[in-house]
């Protein structure tokens, strides 16, 4: 069977499963595990009715029909009216009351009576919950050696004409319910399986969660500290000292410079806060990449224009791309930020754009002192610490982390290489718009 032709027949068994015993979606772990098993003795139970009658035993056949429609019944109150707690007390009370009246009509204690109790004991403490198994166990341990003790003063009549008759009844019974506790194993072992990875997975959630709200408690305590107090400063000295208006330009050139950059700061936490928060929302859609790219050019011009930087440009103004503007704004102005950040005075950084098949790629290139080697491995990561510009420039680490989960639900990529003559390029892939 071919592949398509495999999923859509596991497709299809999973629904008829959902149907018969519930989905994980409206029904508890335990509510479809007992369905799963009423629907499992309704089979077993009606496949006794005509076995038991063609054996002989006319009045076990009669219970195992009654034992039909009750169970029916426990199932459509279970899977239907989800009414668990009392179809378990039902079913297990009903269980142990017919098998009772059976074990004086199917030979005692020489019959597949206790074969069956165990069975029923068994499938009991599967669906029960933890806090009712002593008390199925007290009733199942009374009514069984309450049936031998009685037995054993008052025996019961032998029901099998042959010895062939007690091989007939003995043999199917032990296969049935040695198939039914197969099959109870491998479900609970395969369901706790699937429980314990889920855990697992919520646990590493928690923990990365856990680690990344750490992280930006303490971005915010201490990397966002330092810029508000150089602005402090700043403001402090304009408000003592007369500048005159050399200075006092070259101040607020200043001041607004430590502004922007603060700003850029706490616009990356918000929405890295934001994401952890609400998750990530893509509206891709056609971009006109030149568009896009213009009102970053212009506002990071000031941190260029101050560090003596020179900035090219070389942008294909017909290329789109199919991305969220937003997003990829975010990452032109951290990539364009991280390059006037680490280029020192008198360097350079050009910015491209070009089409290579069906995909855009945008270069942002700098001739700074490139990445460290041992910083490389965790660049796109939050375990990547914050460093220092060439003009003592503070940033938060959060930059490139943000730009590469933004590429990726743009699905892009995203990556760099150190320049043969110095610095760095960093290179941002996305799929042309049809």
């Amino acid at each position: 069977m071919s592949a398509p032709g495999v999923s859509n027949l596991r497709q299809r068994v999973k629904q008829i499963t959902n149907l018969i015993i519930g989905d994980a979606a409206h029904f508890t772990l335990e509510n479809r595990i007992f369905n799963a098993i009423c629907v499992i003795a309704l089979v077993i139970i009606a496949f006794n009715v005509p076995y038991n009658y063609i054996t002989g035993l006319t009045v076990t056949s009669l219970l195992f029909g009654v034992l039909v429609i009750i169970f029916s019944g426990i199932y459509y109150l279970s899977r239907y009216r989800r009414q668990m707690a009392i179809s378990i007390a039902v079913s297990v009370v009903t269980i142990n009351v017919i098998f009772a009246i059976n074990y004086f009509y199917a030979g005692g204690i020489q019959g597949a009576s206790l074969l069956s109790f165990t069975l029923a004991f068994f499938l009991t403490m599967l669906i029960s919950p933890r806090q009712q198994y002593i008390w199925w166990l007290a009733l199942n341990l009374i009514t069984v050696l309450g049936l031998i003790w009685w037995e054993y003063y008052h025996p019961v009549e032998a029901v099998y004409q042959t010895r062939g008759d007690i091989f007939a009844d003995m043999t199917p019974t032990y296969i049935i319910n040695s198939m039914v506790i197969f099959a109870g194993t491998v479900y609970l072992k395969n369901a706790y399986a699937k429980e314990k990875k889920r855990n697992e997975e919520k646990a590493r959630s928690l923990e990365i969660m856990n680690a990344e709200k750490s992280k930006l408690f303490s971005l915010i305590s201490h990397d966002l500290r330092n810029p508000l107090a150089s602005i402090q400063s700043y403001l402090e000295l304009m408000r003592e000292i007369e500048l005159g208006p050399d200075d006092k330009k070259q101040m607020e050139t200043e001041l607004l410079y430590v502004v922007n950059s603060t700003q850029e700061m706490l616009y990356n936490m918000l929405i890295w806060s934001r994401t952890q928060l609400d998750g990530q929302h893509v509206n891709l859609a056609p971009v006109d990449v030149a568009a896009a790219i213009h009102p970053i050019l212009k506002i990071n011009k000031m941190a260029v224009t101050k560090k003596k930087i020179s900035l090219d440009t070389s942008i294909d103004a017909s290329i789109r791309v199919m991305a969220d503007i937003n997003m990829l704004q975010l990452i032109v102005r951290n990539l364009l930020g991280n390059a006037a950040k680490f280029t020192p005075a008198g360097g350079a950084i050009f910015i491209s754009t070009s089409k290579t098949g069906n995909k855009c790629l945008i270069s942002v290139k700098d001739s700074g002192a490139g990445i460290d080697k041992n910083r490389q491995h965790d660049i796109f990561s939050l375990k990547v610490r914050s460093t220092f510009g060439t003009n003592n420039e503070k940033g938060v680490g959060l930059g490139l982390y943000l730009c590469k989960e933004y590429t990726i639900a743009q699905h892009g990529r995203l990556w760099f290489e150190n320049n043969p003559e110095g610095g760095s390029t960093f290179y941002l892939e996305l799929p042309l718009a049809k």
